[in-house]
């Protein structure tokens, strides 16, 4: 692979052992845990239904969101960079404080 990227995955320990001892019983060595990953997304991929059209629904939420982002820039059109990252940094934190 000439281009990669790393993931960080979360699976059961069944199924990691499952697919380890797989892997071993297939004589499995370094990067067959990626190569493996890599074509079983690609054959999911593959056999995926094509994404559906956006449903009306969907459409009007789009657009309530672009209405609700023209506010928020016309309410905060006055704030300098540095208080606009100070608000967004500290309404993030709380965010995370709350899960």
């Amino acid at each position: 692979m000439d281009d990669t990227v790393r993931w960080s995955l979360k699976v059961s320990r069944v199924t990691d052992e499952a697919l380890r001892a797989h892997l071993g019983q297939m004589g499995g060595r370094k990067g067959d845990l990626s190569k493996f990953v890599e074509e079983a997304v690609q054959a999911r991929l593959r056999y995926a239904k094509p994404v559906a059209r956006r449903s009306a629904s969907a459409a009007r939420d789009r657009a309530k969101l672009g209405e609700a982002l023209r506010e928020v820039r016309a309410r905060t059109r006055g704030l300098s960079q540095a208080r606009l990252e100070k608000i967004v940094a500290e309404a993030v934190a709380y965010a995370r404080a709350r899960r």
